[in-house]
Formats: C-alpha cells, sequence, structure tokens
C-alpha cells in the first residue's frame, strides 16, 4: 500500500471539507463532487475528487443526479492517485466499492429499512459492519459504524448554518476511527463509506 495512504489511513480521524465550484455554487449547476481531506490536527492529507470527464459526465450528473454511477478517486499532496472508489448506478439501494491498486477490498451497500438510513460494509477477509442511523437528526448528523455490539467509528456531517447551506451544498464531514485494530483495508473501505453517505443522503437535499 501507498505510504500517503497508509499514513492518512492511520490518522485517528479524516475530515473530508467539500470543495465547490463557483458554478456550483452562483447557478446551482451540479459540478464533480471534490473534498480537501485534512487530519485532526488540520494537517493537509490530500484531496478525493469525482471523476470528470467532459460534457458526458455532466449531463449524467444533471439527469441522474445523487444515483449516477461514478468513481472518486483519493490523491496523496503531491497529486498521486493511491485509492479509488467505484459508484455503480443504482435506482434504490446505492453501494460504492473501495480499491487498492485496481483490486477491491471492501463494498458498502445501503439497505433497506423503515425510519432508518441502513448501510452493511464488507471487507475482504470477512468484515462486517453496520450503519444504522435516525432520518430525523437536525444539526450536526451521525453515523455509527458498528461491528456487533460495538462502535468502531463514527462518520459525522457537521451542521454548517442557515445562510451556507441556502446557497451551497458545501459540507464537512469526518470519520473518527475509534477501534486502533482496524486494518488498512477496513479503514478505507469506511472512508469511502463516507462519500457514499454524502451522495445519498446531503447532494440532493
Amino acid at each position: 500500500m501507498n505510504e500517503a495512504l497508509k499514513d492518512m489511513l492511520t490518522q485517528d480521524a479524516i475530515i473530508a471539507k467539500q470543495d465547490m465550484e463557483a458554478s456550483n455554487i452562483i447557478l446551482g449547476i451540479d459540478a464533480a463532487n471534490r473534498y480537501l481531506l485534512f487530519g485532526p490536527n488540520g494537517q493537509s492529507l490530500g484531496i478525493a475528487a469525482e471523476e470528470s470527464s467532459g460534457a458526458g459526465s455532466w449531463l449524467i450528473r444533471q439527469f441522474l443526479r445523487n444515483k449516477r454511477p461514478c468513481k472518486v478517486h483519493i490523491y496523496d499532496q503531491k497529486g498521486q492517485q493511491i485509492a479509488t472508489g467505484k459508484k455503480p448506478f443504482r435506482f434504490i439501494f446505492s453501494e460504492m466499492s473501495a480499491l487498492l491498486d485496481g483490486q477491491i477490498v471492501g463494498r458498502s451497500r445501503r439497505r433497506f429499512k423503515i425510519l432508518k438510513r441502513k448501510y452493511t460494509i464488507e471487507v475482504q477477509g470477512g468484515s462486517i459492519f453496520e450503519i444504522n442511523s435516525g432520518i430525523f437528526q437536525i444539526g450536526k448528523q451521525t453515523f455509527d459504524v458498528t461491528r456487533g455490539n460495538s462502535v468502531v467509528a463514527t462518520i459525522t456531517k457537521q451542521f454548517e448554518g442557515l445562510m451556507k447551506m441556502a446557497f451551497t451544498q458545501a459540507d464537512t464531514f469526518s470519520i473518527h476511527f475509534k477501534d486502533n485494530n482496524l486494518t488498512l483495508q477496513e479503514r478505507c473501505t469506511l472512508l469511502f463509506t463516507l462519500f457514499l453517505i454524502d451522495f445519498d443522503v446531503f447532494e440532493q437535499r
């Protein structure tokens, strides 16, 4: 595994701040997602960006919205691509796979559950995690990642204020790793789960 990715994934927390293009903010045009990645002390770790391939991908974003197929690449501070998340088209139950060196190491899937947002996360080697989050959360919204009866990580979306929310979709997310025994493959899959939750829950509000 790339050393920069190892350094990123061994942080106690990763903060992903959405970086919005001016066209998105001013005109309401849905531009490709881009996130600035930081460590818990504010140090820059790199970026994550949705792959864009010109007018075709732009049209897909406008018509399919958050159901669109896409790839989200993670880059280190030198601009080197170090991991990829692949999201196929799904009309109802979305999913995203985490890829390292072109190989799938884990997959997150949304499941049906009344009055809950439920996800199951499967990681290479047999690890299975779940997220069960209530849909009636105001302000700071949390998504606890559990294995068995233990919370191993928490994904959080921080409320940014009414005026900012009125004019842009720019959000700040974080994932806090609470289990020091999580493998790098598990942490990578959970990081891409954060991006999947952004697509599912917050992109089309």
